[in-house]
């Protein structure tokens, strides 16, 4: 990984460590102590560190408050979303050293295989911005709030037809038809390290995607 890579990451690290982004107005309360039981040995999803707190500033969302777009990254010339190909990808094609323009994915939303250009292949946010700015990224900076946009941990390389079904919605109204077990995980890790709210109703589905 390169140097501008590893900024990225350093960045986060750094921002998610110095700066509380959550909100714990007096309308929140903790998530319980509950956890659900995986399936298959899988582990349960602790939402315990969450807080329940209803959805704010939901109209005033506008996506250049996350940033122009994709942050530089892996090379000259290349961003986070050709870091995120090259990541999640097989059999990949390059121009330009890092700008990856083919590949064959498996999507880890619905199971299936994608072989093909790369720009059959959307980046998702595993936490929309949308719905990150109505959990409290309304009241960051835009400087946290772009980074939050282009953290890698909070992305996946997903198929266009299932980026396009998920939008901006919660756990509560939409679960991938694989594995959304792994995705409850990966939804509660990054809510946890940004102090992002959810509601009761978030909280209940994502105890539920493990049982």
């Amino acid at each position: 990984m390169t140097v501008a890579a590893v900024g990225v990451f350093v960045l986060v690290e750094i921002w998610a460590l110095q700066h509380d982004t959550g909100n714990s107005g007096d309308n929140s309360a903790a998530a319980g102590s509950a956890v659900a039981a995986g399936p298959n040995g899988a582990g349960p999803v602790d939402v315990s560190g969450l807080r329940i707190a209803p959805d704010r500033h939901g109209r005033d969302y506008r996506r250049e408050a996350f940033g122009p777009g994709w942050a530089p990254a892996v090379g000259p010339g290349c961003d986070i979303r050709d870091y995120v190909l090259a990541r999640d990808l097989t059999d990949t094609t390059t121009r330009n050293t890092c700008d990856v323009t083919s590949g064959t994915l498996q999507d880890p939303y619905s199971g299936q295989t994608v072989t093909g250009p790369a720009r059959q292949i959307d980046i998702d946010h595993v936490i929309p911005l949308a719905l990150a700015h109505r959990s409290g990224a309304h009241a960051w900076t835009d400087r946290q709030r772009e980074v939050f946009a282009n953290d890698p941990d909070n992305l996946l390389a997903v198929s266009a037809q299932v980026n396009r079904s998920k939008s901006d919605k919660g756990p509560e109204q939409w679960m991938p038809p694989v594995d959304a077990c792994v995705y409850a995980h990966d939804f509660v890790r990054v809510a946890t390290r940004y102090q992002l709210t959810v509601t009761a109703d978030r909280a209940d589905a994502l105890r539920r995607a493990c049982t």
